[in-house]
């Protein structure tokens, strides 16, 4: 990269252990490992066939701030006590534990995870993995509704703002439930999970501008898939 390339913000939508696709939209998006920032919306394990090397790509970016997801809390709780039900397991959990072949976790990993926050807000934006309630501030909601849930699209979808943020960018829900593979925007809500869990991509966004690029269309790795995701 340039000496005199500007500090850009970035935010990505959920990766689900897709590293050939993260790979992509960070060489598409000119992304500066040493200066740019990165705002990570969760999820980054499961469904893809490589965890193990997200994590470790994850782990070069200077600038990130890392927010946990649902199948990010699911491996959060199986680091720490073996836990593997099968709800997870059964949603790209095989294949995360895959990818760590020795099945041991590098303290390393271990510190990314437990750095994780479950919201994070600056210059009037919100970022989030799922949502919250609307005329809630984030700090004062559940982490379960924070990694969970889904009222506050609906919300932004039936043309409400959401008050008193600027935007509020959320992955979790997949662009393709709405037969889109790209960013969808409801009112100052950006959905950018683009399903690169399933079938669909990884997108990469500027904050600032709201320029985005996006992975590759992704093959479905065989787990079963129902609407926990």
């Amino acid at each position: 990269m340039g000496k005199n390339k500007m500090v850009e913000r970035f935010v990505i939508g959920d990766i689900h252990g897709r590293y050939k696709a993260l790979k992509e939209v960070l060489k598409k998006s000119k992304f500066d490992y040493n200066k740019d920032k990165l705002i990570i919306l969760g999820d980054v394990v499961d469904y893809g066939d490589n965890s193990y090397l997200v994590i470790e790509e994850l782990l070069k970016i200077k600038n990130k701030i890392f927010i946990i997801g649902n199948h990010d809390k699911w491996f959060m709780n199986h680091i720490k006590s073996r836990w593997a039900g099968e709800i997870w397991l059964s949603q790209g959990g095989r294949n995360t534990l895959h990818s760590y072949k020795d099945k041991s976790f590098p303290i390393t990993h271990q510190k990314f995870f437990n750095k994780g926050k479950y919201y994070h807000i600056e210059d009037n934006l919100v970022f989030v993995h799922a949502g919250f309630t609307p005329n809630i501030h984030p700090c004062k909601e559940k982490n379960s509704i924070l990694i969970w849930d889904r009222g506050l699209i609906k919300y932004a979808q039936s043309g409400n703002k959401i008050k008193p943020w600027k935007s509020v960018f959320v992955g979790h829900t997949p662009t393709l439930n709405y037969k889109s593979t790209k960013p969808i925007k409801f009112s100052n809500l950006w959905m950018l999970d683009c399903g690169a869990g399933y079938s669909g991509k990884i997108c990469i966004m500027n904050i600032d501008t709201e320029e985005y690029w996006l992975s590759k269309k992704q093959k479905r790795i065989g787990e079963n898939i129902n609407d926990a995701t």
